[in-house]
């Protein structure tokens, strides 16, 4: 099994929560209100913003070139998906105007300055575990939902469904995997559970921001 696979299984619960939150759930069958998903989409782009200053540092730390050449990857993915992010707001009514205009929410702010904070403490393995429960997750989410049947025909979010669930962001996730599980390697019990704590929290974060679409908050 590998590391990154420990993680999920031993986040147990909180990773249960995620995964499965009565937004995702909401979402999957097309009941999810479109206030609650507008306002989730905006408070996205934020996150997507603070998202792209965590990546910046694993170049910052990087160690070798072929870290570097993966940590700015990921960011030229990033940078495209935040392009199409803004389109698909539009498509949604949140023009580019609104969208720079908005206030991070309380969740937002928490959940994305935690992850910097992981990544300026620590090294590598905790800058990419704090980021793993969104770059694997949203893969995890969208697969299940496409694989369980549950999305019913002309479900408003589809669209977000197909994105997450689509062979790009599919390999991205894998791709995520694997770098985490090579930083993982050889590390002792205490760095691990170190990671693990990280983890967890980033995990409970990301439920939080779905709550917080709940809550318009």
């Amino acid at each position: 099994m590998s590391t990154t696979q420990q993680l999920i299984n031993n986040a147990g619960q909180y990773w249960q929560e995620y995964v499965h939150h009565t937004f995702v759930q909401q979402l999957a069958n097309g009941t999810l209100p479109k206030a609650c998903f507008q306002h989730y989409l905006k408070q996205d782009y934020l996150f997507l913003f603070q998202y792209n200053r965590a990546l910046s540092l694993g170049i910052y730390k990087a160690e070798n070139f072929a870290q570097m050449k993966t940590a700015h990857e990921a960011i030229g993915a990033l940078l495209h998906e935040i392009q199409l992010h803004i389109q698909f707001c539009g498509n949604w009514g949140i023009d580019e105007k609104t969208l720079f205009s908005t206030e991070e929410s309380a969740a937002c702010v928490a959940y994305t300055r935690y992850v910097l904070d992981a990544g300026m403490t620590g090294g590598l393995a905790e800058l990419y575990t704090a980021i793993a429960p969104c770059a694997i997750g949203y893969a995890v989410i969208a697969k299940h939902i496409v694989e369980s049947g549950v999305s019913p025909e002309n479900n408003p979010y589809q669209a977000w469904i197909d994105a997450y669930s689509g062979e790009e962001f599919q390999t991205a996730a894998q791709n995520a995997i694997e770098a985490l599980d090579a930083l993982c390697a050889g590390l002792t019990d205490t760095q691990l559970a170190k990671l693990q704590q990280i983890f967890n929290t980033a995990t409970r974060m990301e439920s939080a921001f779905w709550q917080m679409g709940l809550d318009l908050s």
